[in-house]
């Protein structure tokens, strides 16, 4: 597996030899604290002059928290929560990993570079590399209107560097659980990056419960290779590639009355291969844009079965599929009224494909179209208005029934200085079920499940100067047809109540409000505050009950402080007054019996990270995770994030 790695990484590195052209965007861009923001009108704005909430995380930030990977930089965010078996937010064999925005599940769209690289509404990020990010934008709120489905939530766009004076890095981390190398390399026309990371034993990964229906998880040793490209073709053309391939293990535990034995029950052996490829066109003469998405993640698990002596008894094969998906994506802005007015409309079309390895007659294709247009009218100089909307069509394909959705969209900006604006945004979404809903059961092939939908409506203020960044919104969402989990034994006589079937539930709603605030106190300290209170909540199926659906509160802290070629920093993220746990406190499943007795606990993240810089081209970094060691949650089944761990890192640049 990892030799085919190689070759790839080889030909991708030759192939910079030939290319030319000037680059559209100069790397190492300085970001202040009023960035600019691409993602949320699909036009470049400043985040001061964009109605809608934005988090950007920028290269900087990123160093400065001690972010070793995307997910951890999503997973600290306001208003944004990840779902995931293991830490880094990282996919676990089939459990992929996945991003909430204001507590909806299946409804956060992750681009890089404006290329979506969502498959089957999961939102990963395991592919790629943190080093290679200059910066991600987090924008909250309905965008479905300008990107289609799974933007009920919001949408994440990471920005990856590109350009800049040539130079290479080496880089080698070791820790107590995590451990790797890595070698980047960019100049004016690429940027590559090829790391290798090492799993340590996890055995702590999970509650114990006294219950019989439940084993204790282990997390073995895995290894995960990653590759990724950005490559300027043309002035005009770019080629993107991320490439990770993933070998890891995990074990069922014996436990007897709530204690591990150290038994081995069974093990399941993931080897994953996932690739995010995409054609980029911008022509910033005629703003035209043009995008070419491919996705394709291929998964075989291997289970293997231990008697009591710890003998290998049985082999068998597991969850097993290769699916992919194809993404054309066009627009075009035309400006009016000296670039005060704007309109940028546009089409795409999207073909997904699932096949299952383990039964050769089980796959599933499914097209969608969707137009798309956005006007923006400055009223005067002070109230801008923009108003956009989509049609949406799916075709049906003997599974999911043919899909006609229409989407509005209204948003106001006013500016009460330069400094200061306020704004409203109201807008539907919707998204679709995942193209492989239908084979988790095989009795069910005509329970046709319809897109979840409904409306957000926002208002928010932001305040952005030289050096304080204060942002503050509340918001309302009312989603039907809100998407459940449901036993199959539940829905038909007969059913197994061993299979989970994807079902619309009832509704979904949630009212909160979000505050997050920055300030460089001078050249060597600087400080964030930040928080959200809502109240995430559904109607079960079939039921008239509400029941929180998420964390209701989260809060955030972190001081910095840089002094020459020393920097040192402290950052914590609390969130807490969860939801129920999927588990009763006896193991069995709450659902089934509607017996919820216990909520998930609080998680509290604090982490420090220390580096000090001899010159500009050495760096030692060490980052301290989880300082607390607390057993961290990190979904509600109750899985549990790495104790206390840290890693050293040294980086080397020529």
């Amino acid at each position: 597996m990892h030799q085919n790695l190689k070759v790839l990484i080889l030909a991708a590195m030759l192939s910079v030899a030939g290319v030319g052209g000037n680059l559209a965007m100069a790397q190492g861009e300085v970001y202040t604290l009023n960035p600019v923001v691409v993602t949320a009108q699909r036009i470049e704005k400043k985040d001061i002059d964009t109605p809608a909430s934005t988090t950007i995380i920028s290269n900087q930030d990123i160093k400065d928290k001690g972010y070793t990977t995307v997910g951890d930089a999503l997973t600290q965010t306001i208003g944004v929560d990840a779902y995931s078996y293991t830490n880094g937010a990282e996919d676990l064999g089939g459990s992929q990993s996945r991003f909430y925005i204001r507590g909806m599940d299946k409804g956060t769209l992750v681009l890089v570079n404006g290329a979506p690289i969502n498959i089957m509404n999961y939102s990963s990020t395991e592919g790629i590399p943190i080093d290679s990010v200059d910066k991600i934008e987090v924008i909250r709120g309905s965008n479905s209107v300008l990107y289609g489905a799974e933007a009920m939530g919001g949408v994440v766009n990471i920005i990856t560097k590109h350009g800049g004076e040539p130079k290479t890095t080496v880089k080698a981390m070791y820790g107590n659980y995590n451990s790797g190398y890595q070698v980047g390399t960019q100049g004016e026309n690429y940027t590559i990056f090829y790391d290798r990371h090492f799993y340590g034993d996890y055995t702590d990964s999970n509650k114990v419960y006294p219950g019989k229906t439940n084993y204790a998880w282990k997390n073995g040793k895995g290894q995960r290779d990653s590759f990724y490209t950005s490559v300027k073709l043309t002035d005009k053309l770019t080629l993107d590639w991320a490439r990770v391939e993933a070998n890891k293990n995990r074990y069922s535990m014996e436990q007897i009355n709530g204690h591990r034995t150290g038994n081995k029950v069974g093990k399941y052996e993931y080897d994953s291969v996932r690739n995010n490829l995409d054609l980029i066109y911008n022509d910033e003469e005629s703003h035209f844009k043009s995008i070419l998405a491919y996705n394709s993640r291929r998964l075989d698990t291997t289970n293997v079965y231990y008697n009591k002596n710890q003998e290998r008894t049985k082999t068998s094969r597991g969850t097993n599929y290769n699916v992919y998906n194809f993404n054309f994506d066009n627009q075009k802005t035309w400006y009016f009224n000296d670039n005060k007015d704007s309109l940028t409309a546009g089409a795409d079309l999207k073909y997904e494909h699932y096949k299952s390895l383990s039964d050769s007659d089980s796959r599933l294709g499914r097209k969608s179209y969707g137009l798309f247009a956005s006007y923006s009218h400055a009223f005067n100089d002070r109230l801008t208005g923009i108003f956009g909307a989509r049609e949406f069509v799916s075709q049906g394909n003997g599974w999911d029934e043919h899909q006609d959705e229409f989407l509005p969209q209204v948003q106001f900006l006013y500016k009460m200085s330069d400094k200061w604006s306020l704004y409203t945004n109201v807008g539907k979404s919707f998204d679709m079920p995942a193209v492989n809903s239908k084979f988790y059961s095989n009795k069910l092939k005509n329970w046709h499940v319809v897109p979840q939908s409904g409306w957000t409506y926002e208002f928010g203020s932001k305040y952005i100067s030289g050096k304080d960044s204060l942002k503050l919104d509340v918001f309302h969402m009312n989603i039907d047809d809100y998407f459940e989990w449901i036993k199959e034994d539940k829905l038909i006589t007969g059913g197994d109540g061993g299979i989970n079937v994807q079902v619309n539930g009832g509704k979904f709603k949630n009212t909160g409000v979000e505050a997050e605030y920055t300030h460089e106190v001078n050249d060597n300290w600087k400080f964030n505050l930040g928080a959200s209170i809502s109240d995430p909540k559904i109607r079960d199926y079939g039921t008239n009950t509400w029941r929180q659906n998420a964390a209701r509160v989260q809060l955030s802290a972190g001081i910095q402080y840089q002094k020459k070629k020393f920097f040192g920093a402290l950052n914590y993220f609390l969130t807490t007054d969860r939801e129920d746990s999927y588990y009763t406190k006896q193991g069995e499943f709450a659902k089934t019996n509607r017996t919820w007795d216990h909520a998930i606990e609080d998680r509290n993240i604090l982490n420090a990270v220390f580096s000090y810089s001899p010159d500009k081209q050495q760096s030692v970094t060490l980052n301290m995770y989880n300082i607390l060691d607390r057993h961290n949650p990190i979904n509600n089944n109750e899985n549990w994030d790495l104790p206390y761990n840290w890693t050293l890192t040294y980086s080397y640049s020529f």
